[in-house]
């Protein structure tokens, strides 16, 4: 559900499940150097179901690890799609390899173990991640900005206009210099897992460093898969009391979020959009309760700090996941 807000106060209550982009429809931003953001986390999609096979007859032989393997340091802004598209291997490899069983708990410094590509029994590797049928999403309100380090946040929402729920969304945002020429690439997931329809998600990415000649960046989604959720693994969460105002240098949210589902929610993700005065996407913060199962009925109180510049109002949206 979503709650929007603005002024001082405002109060609301609803559902939830949102955003997201436009696959092959490109949305260009040009750097504003003068304004500073401070970087956001972002979501990551819904990681792809691993499938257990009893063996058969003949034994499956073990994978050989590399007797030197690759060893990548989580960066700002990465997501486990991200890294598995990088090395060209599964997101679910990537998983088993380094016991991760929650994609979204990664930390920045973290050290993941690269496995190596897995052969299909004919002498070749297996494809980086099945590629859906694009689907035609929007992008809105992206901006890339520098900060206070010298590093790069870009920050956007996705729109979904289809008459289906999505998942598994991803966007692309390659940074171009002033003739165009491809400088660095990355991608982002959207803050929500799933995108109800006609729902929206803000993303970001955080590039480290800005590389030399840097004068625009685009966006488009590469990907996103249709849905029926929420329903089997997803449960309807409602957000209520959802309050706003200034507290000295922060815009403050505050609010609960309470399990509508008939069964415990053993992950319930807030996430809190704050936009400027022509509703444009400044940032976002998410907020997650997964340390124990929330009960039917039972609420959580959340809260979310942004800085005060230029904020004029914010949407709270929220999901469930059994």
């Amino acid at each position: 559900m979503m709650v929007r807000g603005r002024g001082w106060i405002l109060r609301g209550a609803g559902l939830v499940f949102l955003l997201l982009t436009s696959c092959g429809r490109v949305v260009s931003e040009r750097p504003t150097p003068t304004q500073v953001f401070p970087s956001v986390q972002t979501g990551t999609p819904m990681a792809t179901p691993v499938v257990v096979r009893v063996p058969t007859a003949t034994p499956i032989p073990t994978p050989t690890l590399s007797p030197t393997p690759i060893i990548y340091v989580v960066q700002p802004g990465d997501t486990l799609y991200g890294i598995a598209l990088k090395y060209g291997v599964s997101v679910s490899a990537l998983q088993e390899t380094n016991g991760i069983t929650d994609p979204k708990l990664l930390q920045v410094g973290q050290r993941l173990v690269i496995p190596a590509p897995r052969g299909n029994g004919r002498g070749t590797e297996s494809p980086r991640l099945p590629t859906p049928t694009p689907m035609p999403l929007l992008v809105q309100g992206f901006r890339c900005t520098t900060n206070a380090l010298g590093s790069l946040s870009c920050v956007g929402e996705v729109i979904n206009p289809q008459p289906l729920p999505m998942q598994n969304v991803q966007v692309q945002i390659v940074l171009r210099d002033g003739e165009g020429r491809e400088l660095g690439v990355g991608i982002a997931g959207t803050a929500l897992e799933i995108l109800a329809s006609g729902g929206r998600s803000p993303f970001a990415l955080v590039f480290a460093t800005i590389p030399a000649g840097y004068a625009q960046a685009e966006a488009q989604v590469v990907r996103a898969e249709p849905t029926q959720e929420p329903g089997r693994r997803y449960g309807p969460v409602g957000v209520a009391r959802a309050q706003g105002g200034e507290e000295g240098v922060d815009f403050v949210v505050r609010g609960q979020a309470r399990n509508a589902d008939a069964a415990p929610l053993r992950r319930i993700n807030v996430v809190v959009a704050f936009y400027d005065g022509q509703d444009r996407l400044l940032g976002f913060r998410q907020v997650v309760f997964s340390q124990e199962p929330t009960l039917p009925g039972a609420t959580r109180d959340f809260e979310a700090r942004f800085p005060v510049t230029d904020v004029r109002s914010f949407r709270v949206f929220a999901e469930g996941q059994r």
